[in-house]
């Protein structure tokens, strides 16, 4: 994530804000976030050209750091959300990402790299999934049938750049693309109409 500022020092590059040893939330400006596993505000990796980033990442083991909030299905989570809308109020988000190359998602295990979650729905509308080796959009209003998808070879080990934009509502839109430093696409998706039956 970058917010085009730079962190004052190197003490706060190294700010732990949940040790992976419980479930914590916050904030960070307008960001709220969520995490059962380790955040970290500043990015120990020198290539990773995001400044004012934050470091995210758990064990290996599936069965440890998992939201005590969903036991009864167990999921690790790490998770930043931008403020809530209103059905037909247009946002526009911008961010970066880099995903370590190690970074594996098994054959049948998935995790959201994005999520557009409608509150009406308690659920996402249109995610970016890492999915069997794949990048992937799933859209969960229309099907996902057609949606785009590229190796994730294409995406992890890079910083890569997010634009999204729209409205949520019956009468709503979206538009997402993810670029790699050299402007490039990695993948793009856009469509008009339902986005969920109300806020986002």
């Amino acid at each position: 994530m970058d917010s085009n500022a730079t962190p004052d020092s190197d003490a706060e590059k190294q700010t732990i804000l949940n040790d992976g040893t419980s479930f914590r939330n916050g904030t960070i400006g307008e960001l709220t976030w969520q995490a059962s596993g380790v955040l970290q505000r500043g990015c120990p990796v020198p290539a990773v050209s995001i400044t004012n980033a934050y470091h995210l990442f758990f064990t290996a083991d599936p069965t440890q750091q998992l939201d005590t909030h969903h036991l009864d299905s167990p999921r690790q989570r790490n998770e930043f959300h931008f403020p809530p809308v209103f059905a037909g109020t247009p946002f526009a988000y911008t961010w970066k990402h880099y995903l370590y190359e190690s970074t594996g998602t098994g054959s049948d295990t998935w995790f959201h790299l994005m999520q557009a979650f409608g509150v009406a729905e308690n659920g996402p509308l249109v995610t970016l999934d890492a999915e069997n080796g794949v990048l992937r959009i799933k859209d969960y209003v229309r099907g996902s049938t057609g949606c785009p998808r590229t190796k994730l070879e294409e995406y992890h080990g890079k910083t890569t750049t997010h634009h999204v934009s729209g409205k949520f509502g019956p009468e709503g839109s979206l538009s997402y693309k993810i670029t790699n430093e050299d402007g490039d696409t990695i993948l793009s998706y856009a469509v008009d109409g339902e986005m969920g039956a109300g806020a986002g």
